[in-house]
C-alpha cells in the first residue's frame, strides 16, 4: 500500500512539473513566447530582451566591443532559438546563461575535451620476469590486502522473500 502511495505522489509532483514545463518562453517562461516567428523581433525588442537576459544573468562585459560581439552571439542563438520553437515540435528551447556563447566557445569551455591516449602498448609492470621465484597461491587475506569477512546478520528482508 505504501508503494501505491508513493507512485501516486511521484505521478503528481511529476505532472506539476511536466505543467509548469510547458509555459516556458524565453527568458520568463511564460506563454507569449510560442507567438513570435523566426525573424520577427524589432531590433529594439532584441535589444531590450538582451539587456534584461545580462541583468538576470550578472553578465558585464569588459567593452563596447566585446558586448557588440557578444550581443550578434545572442542573436543568433535568439534566432535559432525562435526558429526551432515556431515548428512546433515535441520541446521548446529558451536562453540560458550560454546564450551569447558561440557553439564552439560553449564546447571549449564546458563539454569534457577527450584525453589523447600516449600508448597502446601494454604496461610490463606486473608481468613475471624470468628468474623470479613466484609462490604456487597467495592468501590475500594474511598479506592484509583484504579485509575480513564480516558478519552482517539478518537483515530481515530474505524472510519475506520465498527461495525455491
Amino acid at each position: 500500500m505504501k508503494l501505491v502511495n508513493h507512485a501516486v505522489l511521484i505521478l503528481f509532483l511529476t505532472m506539476i512539473a511536466v505543467s509548469s514545463a510547458m509555459d516556458m518562453s524565453i527568458i520568463s517562461y511564460d506563454k507569449n513566447h510560442r507567438t513570435v516567428s523566426a525573424g520577427s523581433r524589432s531590433d529594439a525588442e532584441v535589444s531590450k530582451l538582451y539587456e534584461e537576459w545580462l541583468v538576470k544573468h550578472g553578465k558585464v562585459q569588459n567593452s563596447l566591443t566585446e558586448k557588440d560581439r557578444r550581443f550578434e552571439i545572442f542573436k543568433d542563438n535568439l534566432r535559432f532559438i525562435d526558429d526551432h520553437n515556431g515548428k512546433n515540435l515535441s520541446y521548446r528551447l529558451g536562453l540560458t546563461k550560454f546564450a551569447d556563447l558561440t557553439n564552439d566557445e560553449y564546447r571549449s569551455m564546458y563539454v569534457g575535451s577527450r584525453l589523447k591516449r600516449k600508448s597502446t602498448r601494454t604496461s610490463l609492470r606486473y608481468e613475471s620476469r624470468v628468474g623470479d621465484a613466484l609462490p604456487e597461491s597467495v592468501d590475500w587475506r594474511k598479506e592484509g590486502a583484504v579485509a575480513e569477512v564480516k558478519d552482517q546478520g539478518s537483515c530481515g528482508k530474505f524472510s519475506e522473500i520465498p527461495f525455491t
